[in-house]
């Protein structure tokens, strides 16, 4: 029952391509000794900032207004920096119904699922009785799907969530919950309602930052205006220049003023070239853009 961890790409297989052509690697490596040290000071307190201490275990959902947007890789990055910086466990758990997409990111394939451990009734009164359970990803770094592909595979309804994954979430500093566009479960809606901050993908485009306005416009007129707040909105350049003619500071002024955090992820050959995520082969603007956006979904959660 023991979980397998694999290569990135599978067994064997080369890491892909960096994310960062050569020309550009090398300048940077050229140049480090030149930056002025304010960079470098802002750097140590986005690490400072991601490191803080945190009472009780916090949900980070990550989701995706409709089907198009990659969610999963998002996740993925969100939890190499969480894994990198924090001193705690970071737990990914992906709730998409016939998904595999956040294991071939994070290069791992469970062999157990929550789905199991709520049939099994496995106890969660250690960390020691749920890793048989755990696929361990590297360091602190640990994925869990809701629901095992298989004969055995069990339905999860909103007790399954109260009873079976919060109990699991204590034992980590941050979760973060991969759920894809138009599932409405009651799992997938306990889920959501649990969390103590959200990220919001969508594609780099016209279209993608109308999606999330969208979005904003239906939460207010369901009475949670505040929403936002605990919000940050991922736009995802999914190929060179996706969209010319997309404003994106236009747009990102636009959803700020909802009180939501904005952070575009430009396009990186790594991501686009290869299904396992290698965190040293991201282009730099990649590594930049993900920290940026575990540090503001980090400040909404534990608001």
């Amino acid at each position: 029952m023991n979980a397998r961890t694999e290569t990135p790409s599978g067994a064997g297989a080369r890491p892909g391509r960096h994310g960062d052509p050569v020309l550009r690697r090398i300048g940077r490596g050229l140049a480090l000794p030149f930056l002025p040290s304010d960079r470098a000071a802002a750097h140590l307190a986005k690490g400072e900032a991601l490191q803080r201490a945190i009472t009780t275990g916090r949900r980070i959902v990550v989701t995706r207004p409709r089907a198009g947007a990659d969610e999963a890789t998002v996740t993925a990055l969100l939890a190499s920096v969480f894994a990198h910086y924090r001193h705690d466990r970071v737990l990914t758990l992906d709730i998409t119904p016939g998904s595999n997409s956040l294991a071939r990111r994070l290069g791992v394939t469970p062999s157990s699922s929550l789905g199991e451990v709520a049939r099994r009734r496995v106890s969660a009164s250690s960390f020691e009785e749920l890793t048989p359970h755990l696929a361990h990803v590297r360091d602190r770094l640990w994925m869990l799907p809701a629901v095992h592909s298989g004969p055995d595979a069990t339905a999860l309804d909103a007790g399954a969530f109260q009873e079976t994954l919060l109990p699991i979430t204590r034992y980590f500093g941050v979760t973060l919950i991969d759920r894809g566009a138009d599932v409405f479960d009651g799992f997938n809606r306990a889920a959501q309602a649990s969390a103590h901050a959200h990220v919001l993908v969508a594609p780099a485009t016209a279209e993608g930052a109308a999606d999330i306005g969208r979005g904003f416009d239906w939460m207010t007129t369901q009475g949670d205006a505040s929403l936002p707040e605990r919000i940050v909105v991922v736009l995802v350049e999914q190929s060179p220049d996706e969209d010319p003619r997309f404003d994106h500071e236009g747009a990102a002024e636009v959803l700020r003023q909802s009180g939501a955090e904005v952070v575009r992820i430009g396009y990186d050959r790594h991501l686009a070239h290869t299904d396992g995520l290698v965190p040293r082969r991201l282009a730099a603007s990649t590594h930049a853009a993900a920290t940026t956006i575990a540090l503001e979904a980090l400040r909404r959660a534990v608001r």
